[in-house]
């Protein structure tokens, strides 16, 4: 069996995920997969799935280098109505996520006011 093709659900997902440059290139009984994810999530989706084929990556086969973009945090101002977990579905994410970030300004999750500005976290 060729690396390629024990790596092909690796393959397959950081092509249907459209990483960008994709370069797949076997030589030497090592396979090298490199390019640029979209996002840091789609990155780890692809190490997982690495993980998935060889567990404890001790097979020494496969050079993974895939970068992803640097993760960046949003800022919002709450309106009139807003609570955390409101917030947290807007942009995908969990309303403990955003606490956790705002501690220092939040001591009550279920106490946001109107004017604040929060720290929204990327994943």
């Amino acid at each position: 069996m060729s690396l390629t093709e024990k790596y092909q659900s690796l393959i397959g997902l950081a092509q249907a995920l459209g990483v960008q440059n994709l370069t797949i290139e076997e030589g030497e009984g090592v396979l090298h997969i490199s390019g640029n994810a979209n996002s840091l999530a789609d990155k780890e989706r692809l190490w997982d799935e690495y993980a998935k084929i060889d567990p404890d990556f001790r097979s020494g086969d496969l050079v993974l280098n895939v970068t992803a973009p640097e993760a960046t945090a949003t800022t919002y101002v709450v309106q009139p109505g807003d609570s955390l977990s409101k917030i947290g579905a807007k942009y995908g994410i969990s309303w403990q996520k955003i606490f956790e970030a705002n501690r220092d300004k939040i001591s009550d999750p279920d106490k946001i006011y109107p004017g604040q500005e929060l720290v929204i976290p990327t994943e």
